[in-house]
């Protein structure tokens, strides 16, 4: 079995298509057919492939004839959007705390990338590295996460700060202006390394942002998310079709594109861990069943067929009669008491105008 792609957060995508559309650029008429599936996956899934927001940047400024494209989306997009990082970097006292929580998390934030930091005299160097083979090139994407540090470093320091130096490894496009209006340092292009250069002072600046209570706290909460990271294929199934059943549709083609794969590698994949797709799928609305009726105190079949991704109250008796060997009847009775708060309602409201589907998880070709 070969190498696992390397995943990233959606956040950046999704991101992404909210400042194509803003900015005029129309990606039904840029995209290929896999960059269309990574795009469409991001509405839905956590994680995608991580070359795709690498290309999209590239392939959208090429088209667009935008050489600016990846610093313009760092400036646009929201600094609390891109994934389980960016929720600590609004609470970091310093830029070395916020260098310091990249390199510990970035596994989370992407695989696409690497951080590496190096002391020169009175110097760092926050060295960027592209992991993940691309098909039009990275530099868009580099650009665009230096621009992001930058963005990081004057959320900290202040909107005024500056690194010393800007380097980068590919060639220079024909106009500098957008570079030296946002880095405001001298930027070179064909260095060895793609990388910012700042003051080592600068690193350990306290200038009273930050609250390291918040940012402790923070800190261990994702310690405590990285530790139930998904890790075989079959975890990171499970967890697509847990995130994504109630009121909508998971088939195998969805969540295969979801991990940046095809359907019948995907299927092969699961059968080496003597699974299919479907018995995942059954997997996950069984422990939705055994979940909603432990803690509902009045379950209503409607709400239990949207959440088990159902598009009516008979799929979702046939699947408890079927897969199950009970029928509903027998589990409202075995349903918990419990005493209510006064004003609560009895019986959960049935959701309104929520799309559905029919009992069929897709097709396993």
């Amino acid at each position: 079995m070969g190498k696992p792609q390397a995943m990233a957060d959606a956040g950046a995508v999704r991101q992404f298509v909210k400042f194509a559309k803003a900015s005029g650029l129309s990606l039904t008429s840029i995209l290929d057919e896999e960059l269309s599936a990574i795009v469409a996956a991001s509405a839905v899934a956590e994680r995608v492939p991580a070359h795709g927001i690498v290309d999209l940047l590239q392939v959208c400024s090429v088209v667009a004839g935008r050489p600016d494209l990846g610093i313009s989306f760092a400036a646009w997009g929201n600094l609390r959007g891109y994934g389980p990082l960016s929720i600590l970097w609004d609470h970091c006292p310093t830029m070395g705390e916020a260098i310091r929580l990249t390199q510990r998390f970035q596994h989370m934030e992407s695989g696409a990338l690497t951080t590496t930091v190096e002391e020169q005299g009175d110097e760092v160097v926050l060295r960027t590295v592209l992991l993940v083979p691309t098909r039009y090139g990275g530099s868009q994407f580099l650009e665009g996460t230096l621009a992001l540090s930058i963005l990081i470093g004057r959320l900290i320091l202040g909107q005024d700060w500056a690194p010393e130096f800007v380097e980068f490894q590919h060639a220079a496009p024909a106009s500098l202006r957008s570079h030296h209006n946002f880095f405001r340092c001298p930027v070179s292009f064909g260095a060895d390394r793609c990388a910012i250069i700042g003051k080592k002072a600068d690193m350990s600046r306290l200038t009273g942002v930050g609250n390291a209570h918040m940012l402790a706290y923070l800190e261990r909460h994702l310690e405590a998310t990285e530790k139930s990271w998904p890790t075989s294929v079959v975890q990171q199934v499970e967890q697509i079709i847990s995130t994504n059943l109630a009121g909508g549709s998971v088939s195998l083609h969805q969540v295969a594109g979801a991990l940046g794969t095809n359907s019948r590698t995907l299927q092969r994949r699961l059968t080496a861990h003597g699974q299919t797709f479907n018995q995942v799928v059954e997997q996950v609305r069984r422990r939705e069943v055994e979940t909603y009726f432990q803690s509902e105190v009045r379950p209503n079949l409607s709400e239990l067929a949207y959440r088990l991704g159902f598009a009516d109250t008979s799929a979702v008796s046939r699947f408890l009669r079927t897969k199950l060997g009970v029928g509903l009847r027998r589990e409202l009775s075995t349903a918990p008491e419990r005493i209510l708060p006064t004003g609560s309602p009895t019986t959960p409201e049935p959701p309104d105008s929520r799309p559905g589907t029919s009992d069929q998880t897709g097709p396993s070709d």
